[in-house]
């Protein structure tokens, strides 16, 4: 049965998107740096909670540079020269972080880091919508997304085993993971162009203001940075609450992996139960399930309570992200598409930026508060997606039956 929905959710996409999904599952099984940072800095540094937030909001600040100039530079220049650029940019990152001795070196590093990781994020999800047709789109994000829980899943559980060398191991690990990234996209995928896209072009110029004026895409980006600031708290929030039970990395990653568990059967199932649903509908059930499951993480206390959350959480997280880039791609027009996804990546890490932030003060100071607002916030951004859904399903539509 797993064989045959495996087949129905892979069959007829392009050799092109393959290879990128092959990026996308590499890079995410070389993210160990990405997800045991806090525990870095805590157990190797003695940085305090609100020192964290600090240093990984700055990665978000990188992270937002890096969006935006890597949107222009995938539109004007090259999406696979831009992507390459992003990978070189990254492995620097992690080299300068492995021998950095002081925290302001540590956070100019991560800086970099960001930069580098939004330069490729950016190009690569500009190319899968050029070669994905529209209405295989959803299908192949949620294909694309299945990969990468998948390998941040082989992360969690195998970055506590290579710790036990030192934790500069990870960084050697992930350093070496993003060479191979960068050989799998020279050798293996095509530069792709707007024009190669089956839809109409968009104005080639005055992008910023395209993007300013398209008040759907907006609403669409601030709802989706009150997610990201209930969801990012899976690296911010979550990390620190689990150390603050006397949990360790082990643990941590044991609960962790009870995400992609999830995901990986999951994600086989979940294109059939939302095919021809409203998209709308799908991210305000998704944002409303990630609320109630973080916003329990404040009664949790043992691996196996902080385990349901991540299960409550994960369902809602399938959900949302099955058709969230999707959406960002059909809404996007194809000549300006790098610097929509750029944009929409550098405005929505605002929320990466302030998650670590917002963490750190709040259970360095106000105990479980963080989580009654994780809650707060699923509601309400769950109400915004279903009060904002008619502009949107209305252009989303439009494009999906050209």
């Amino acid at each position: 049965m797993l064989s045959r929905r495996w087949r129905e959710l892979t069959g007829g996409l392009p050799a092109a998107f393959w290879s990128l999904w092959t990026i996308t599952l590499v890079g995410n099984i070389a993210s160990f740096v990405l997800i045991f940072l806090t525990f870095y800095l805590r157990e190797e540094r003695g940085t305090s909670p609100a020192e964290i937030g600090v240093i990984l909001a700055i990665s978000g600040a990188g992270s937002i540079a890096g969006g935006l100039a890597g949107g222009a530079l995938a539109d004007r220049w090259s999406r696979r020269g831009t992507a390459l650029s992003g990978y070189l940019l990254t492995a620097i990152a992690l080299v300068g972080a492995a021998v950095s001795t002081t925290l302001p070196a540590i956070a100019a590093a991560m800086a970099l880091f960001g930069v580098g990781m939004s330069f490729a994020g950016t190009a690569v999800s500009a190319m899968i919508t050029d070669v994905v047709p529209p209405a295989d789109r959803p299908r192949a994000y949620s294909i694309n997304y299945w990969a990468i829980n998948v390998g941040t899943s082989i992360a969690a559980l195998a970055a506590p085993l290579a710790m036990k060398s030192g934790f500069a191991t990870i960084f050697i690990l992930d350093t070496i993971g993003v060479v191979l990234l960068a050989a799998i996209l020279w050798y293996f995928v095509p530069n792709t162009t707007p024009e190669a896209s089956s839809e109409p072009q968009g104005p080639s110029r005055g992008a910023i203001r395209t993007i300013l004026a398209d008040g759907p895409f907006l609403t669409f980006v601030l709802l989706f940075i009150g997610f990201q600031l209930i969801f990012k708290q899976s690296n911010a929030g979550l990390p620190l609450a689990v150390q603050h039970d006397g949990l360790d990395a082990a643990d941590y990653g044991r609960i962790y992996a009870v995400n992609t568990l999830l995901i990986v059967v999951g994600q086989l199932f979940l294109p059939r139960l939302i095919r021809d649903r409203s998209y709308s509908r799908v991210l305000a059930l998704g944002a409303l399930l990630v609320g109630v499951g973080f916003g329990l993480t404040g009664a949790a206390d043992t691996v196996w309570f902080y385990a349901l959350t991540v299960a409550i959480w994960t369902c809602g997280e399938m959900a949302y992200f099955a058709v969230l880039d999707s959406t960002v791609g059909t809404m996007a027009p194809a000549a300006l598409r790098g610097r929509y996804f750029g944009f929409f990546g550098a405005t929505s890490q605002a929320s990466r930026l302030a998650a670590p932030l917002l963490a750190g003060y709040l259970l360095q100071h106000h105990g479980q508060s963080l989580w009654v607002l994780c809650f707060v916030l699923g509601v309400a951004t769950s109400a915004g997606y279903l009060l904002t859904a008619r502009a949107r399903d209305r252009r989303t539509e439009a494009i999906l039956t050209r």
